[in-house]
């Protein structure tokens, strides 16, 4: 109930109704991307404590000549950790840029105990043929190269 006193204060309305995005997709793509040249900040960890910062970029490949070559950035803030069993929470900010298409931007609060590789963000934007898009990036990072799945909805 606060929450739609919220939205509709600010003018937003609390309800989809019929006719708004959800109800017009018109299509799904999913991208493969390939992760290399890699550069990054903050690691190896030194203290992990809430506050700290890390973050990294690359350039990114697609077998989908479409899209072609772009660049991947990511920066994360340490919020929370844990000695046992030795695992980080960060709020973390991403992009992709695909200089044929357009710009992906990606959110997520990561969860990742020692040893693990794998995450999922939220896309929560895009330029030029990613507008209004929505919808996830997966990240592994071993075995080696690190490899991003974006899963789109395109309104």
């Amino acid at each position: 109930m606060i929450a739609s006193a919220a939205f509709a204060l600010m003018g937003v309305p609390a309800i989809a109704s019929p006719g708004t995005a959800a109800t017009r997709d018109v299509g799904t793509e999913k991208l493969y991307l390939t992760v290399s040249g890699t550069t990054q900040y903050g690691y190896p960890f030194t203290s992990k404590k809430a506050g700290d910062e890390f973050g990294g970029s690359g350039k990114v490949s697609e077998r989908n000549t479409a899209v072609a070559d772009g660049k991947f950035s990511y920066y994360c803030k340490i919020t929370a950790v844990s000695t046992a069993p030795n695992t980080l929470t960060s709020i973390c900010h991403a992009a992709l840029d695909l200089p044929k298409k357009g710009q992906i931007m990606l959110e997520a609060l990561v969860t990742q105990k020692a040893g693990t590789s794998g995450f999922r963000m939220a896309v929560t934007g895009g330029t030029n043929s990613y507008e209004f898009v929505r919808g996830h990036a997966d990240f592994t990072e071993t075995p080696p190269p690190a490899r991003i799945v974006v899963s789109l909805v395109h309104p």
